[in-house]
């Protein structure tokens, strides 16, 4: 009996099927696939975050187009109401001419409307201001991406396209800033202008003809003309 308790226990020993198991110690690949599985990951995000980016850099431009075509119309509309009153001041016509009030109204409304095509102009240019910051974060972000460990060499071929569409962005975004404020300053010019403009034609109006003590009338020389985006 103690011989084939023995035998029972050398067997046990050496392996056999009564043996408790041995697990397999982990290996690296295991961990570089878990860092793989990461990058991809990040890479998933910054491709979405950069699509919505240059959406919404698209987006921005297209209001712009907008605002500076709205503009161009209301300021056509304003220097043809504004030309045809100062003509019929230059002949002279009846004090307080009803028709005339009703033209010189248009045109202030004509003006308040370019007045709020500016204010729009300021909260785009705000936007857009916003949309520069998320570009260089976003950036930030590709490039810090490029140092996670568990990367292969399509991981960095990808994260390259999306570092050079970003910095395409930035540069989108500065012209879209340049333009913006060009435009703002001619609007705001035009209405300093105008303003003094319209303030001269409604003496004038009351009188029946051009006259204004104390301040001296701008010639309209014409509407303005949208400028294109770069």
């Amino acid at each position: 009996m103690l011989l084939l308790a023995a035998v029972v226990l050398s067997g046990c020993n050496e392996g056999s099927i009564f043996a408790p198991a041995v697990s397999p110690p982990s290996s690296n690949p295991a961990i570089s696939q878990t860092g793989t599985q990461t990058v991809r990951q990040r890479i998933q995000q910054l491709r979405s975050d950069q699509a919505a980016l240059n959406n919404a850099i698209a987006t921005q431009q297209n209001q712009l187009s907008a605002t500076r075509s709205q503009l161009a119309s209301d300021s056509a509309a304003y220097t043809s109401l504004v030309n045809g009153i100062t003509a019929r001041l230059q002949t002279g016509t009846t004090p307080g001419n009803p028709e005339l009030v009703s033209q010189w109204n248009a045109a202030q409304a004509k003006l308040d409307a370019a007045t709020l095509g500016v204010g729009q102009l300021n909260s785009l240019a705000s936007q857009v201001t916003t949309q520069a910051s998320v570009a260089g974060y976003l950036l930030e972000n590709v490039r810090a991406t490029f140092a996670v460990g568990g990367a292969v060499d399509e991981d960095h071929r990808n994260l390259r396209s999306i570092e050079s569409e970003t910095t395409r962005s930035m540069q989108q975004i500065d012209r879209l800033i340049g333009d913006l404020n060009a435009q703002i300053g001619r609007e705001n010019g035009f209405l300093a202008r105008e303003r003094t403009n319209l303030a001269a034609l409604s003496y004038g109006v009351n009188l029946g003809r051009l006259g204004n003590p104390g301040a001296q009338r701008v010639t309209v020389t014409g509407g303005r003309r949208p400028v294109p985006l770069q």
